[in-house]
This record gives C-alpha cells, sequence and structure tokens, in this order.
C-alpha cells in the first residue's frame, strides 16, 4: 500500500518539479532563543532557514512569473514558510496570504472556551473514548494534526499520547507544548498545570510506532482521525485542513494503521469520521460496535473484546 510521504520528502522532490519548498524564516529577532530553535528545527529537518529577503526575492518572482498566463498562476512557486513570531512559531503560505498564519495553541481563548462551554466529558469524542466518573484513560492519538481533540481528550482527564509523523506540524505541536508549559506557571485554576502534563508529542509514523512496541495493550484507547478529502460541494472547509491536504496529501494507510490499532489498544479504538463517510474497510471485515454521531462527525468505536 502507497503510503502518505513525509514533508521533507516531498519537499526535496518537489522542489526540483513545481517549486514547492519548506523554509525556516526567524521573525522574532529580538531575542535569541528563536534564533537556536530555527537552528535545531534545521538540524531535524533538513528545512534550510533563509532570510526575509529571501522570501521576498523568491515570491517577488513568482509573481512576475505568473502574469503571463491562468496556467502558469497553477504553476506558482507555493513557497510554505516555519515562521518564528513574536506569538510563537506558524506555517505559512506566501501566496496564499488571505489565510494568515496557522499556529497551534492549547492555551489560546477558543479552546479555553470550549473547555468551560462545550460539554466536558458529554462532549461526543469524550463519550466515544469512553471516559466515565473520576477514571483517567491511557490514549494514543495517532494523527495528532493541530492538536484540538488531543486537547479535548486531555482535558477531560485522559493522558495523550500524540503521534505525528509530518515534521512541519510536529514542529508545531512542539512549539505549542513548550508554549503550554510557560503559561502553566501563571495559571492560577491549576488548569493548563494539569492539560500540560496530560499532553506528550512523538514524532513518529504511527503504523510504525504501534507495531514496533512489545507490550499489549499499548493504551486503553487508541484514537484515529485520517485526513479524508472533502466533498467538492460542501462548504469551505478551514483553512488548517485546506493547507495540511495541500502539504501532505490525503492519507492512503488508514486501514493498514486500523489494523495495527485494533492489534494494540487495550479497551477501544476510535475512529473519527466524516458524517457522510463509510466506515473504513478492513481486510478482516471488522466494523464498528458502535457509533456516536456529532453534528458533523460520527466516531466510530471498536470495543475490544479480551
Amino acid at each position: 500500500m502507497e503510503m502518505r510521504k513525509e514533508d521533507g520528502q516531498n519537499s526535496q522532490e518537489n522542489q526540483g518539479k513545481k517549486g514547492i519548498g519548506i523554509v525556516i524564516l526567524v521573525e522574532d529577532t529580538d531575542r535569541i532563543e528563536p534564533e537556536q530553535a530555527a537552528k535545531v528545527l534545521s538540524a531535524e529537518t533538513g528545512f534550510p532557514v533563509v532570510t526575509a529577503a529571501y522570501i521576498q526575492r523568491t515570491t517577488g518572482s513568482a509573481k512576475k512569473a505568473n502574469t503571463k498566463t491562468k496556467a502558469k498562476v497553477k504553476e506558482a512557486v507555493a513557497l510554505w514558510q516555519l515562521v518564528y513570531a513574536a506569538e510563537g512559531l506558524v506555517l505559512r503560505l506566501s501566496n496564499e496570504p488571505t489565510w494568515g498564519d496557522i499556529r497551534v495553541d492549547f492555551a489560546s481563548s477558543a479552546l479555553l472556551y470550549r473547555k468551560q462551554h462545550g460539554g466536558g466529558r458529554n462532549e461526543a469524542i469524550a463519550k466515544a473514548i469512553g471516559i466515565k466518573g473520576k477514571e483517567s484513560l491511557s490514549v494514543i492519538d495517532c494523527t495528532a494534526g493541530m492538536g484540538s481533540d488531543s486537547f479535548v481528550m486531555a482535558s477531560v482527564g485522559a493522558k495523550v499520547t500524540m503521534l505525528e509523523r509530518s515534521p512541519v506540524i510536529s514542529a508545531l505541536l512542539e512549539d505549542a507544548l513548550k508554549r503550554l508549559t510557560v503559561a502553566s506557571s501563571s495559571d492560577e485554576s491549576g488548569f493548563l498545570e494539569e492539560l500540560s502534563a496530560n499532553l506528550e508529542l512523538v514524532k513518529a509514523n504511527a503504523t510504525d510506532y504501534i507495531n514496533q512496541q512489545s507490550i499489549k495493550p499499548l493504551a486503553d484507547v487508541i484514537y484515529l482521525d485520517p485526513m479524508f478529502p472533502h466533498k467538492k460541494k460542501s462548504a469551505l472547509v478551514k483553512k488548517e485542513m485546506r493547507a495540511f491536504q495541500q502539504l501532505l496529501g490525503a492519507d492512503t494507510d488508514s486501514s493498514e494503521l486500523l489494523e495495527a490499532a485494533l492489534n494494540y489498544a487495550g479497551k477501544r479504538v476510535v475512529v473519527k469520521r466524516p458524517s457522510y463517510a463509510e466506515a473504513i474497510a478492513l481486510p478482516s471485515g471488522r466494523m464498528p460496535t458502535t457509533a456516536i454521531e456529532s453534528k458533523k462527525h460520527r466516531f466510530d468505536v471498536y470495543i475490544q473484546h479480551c
């Protein structure tokens, strides 16, 4: 089965073909920490650290080249930028300026509002993972993405290990966790400190990570949210999802990952699906035990019978 390629591999292959690349830029030049973090990230990923002048020169050349025909506009240089800005690490796409910056922030007002008014353990995802009473579950989120689902699970008391194979998204998550730790030190409610303690990041391909473990069960719950193509007639999806689809492509190994999860989960496996989509097809023919519906999604639940 063809696997979705890593960002770095896509970057190296595509730079020569379509001009697509990933670079690191430091805008927050008043402190030494962003400069140091950029060097570390570059060493880990192979993405080059560039200057603002380089960005302006590259995007300027692309705009000039794309004024001739509509066909050439489609071949525009899609330069992805991991930018160390004052508010933290952000992802930026140079030829989509209206999108704005994409950033993970576990202490954002939107997520904290969801914590206070989203229903807590009555949320569909909380019900799907099966958390009850004062029970604490260990959860592996195989497709962490922007971390919003991990946030909800951790906020209701689950110990969540976020797995992310994309070096770009992993960098955003790692930076968000560092900022969360800092923010928790001044949070009198204690929520951010508890949240920080409940979240862990592992940079790995989920299928490989699970299959390489020698301990079973690996966690009480294994959670999957595979990237899926949206309906063409559906409402415009969030910029984060559109960006990730452009950057990463669709997940083509969902059934393989689900099989691995079913082999290693102690209590249940939960798969988030769009409400219109069928359950992931498995060679074994196994179907979900039950499903929990939300407004736009469905959580397929596979109960493990030990």
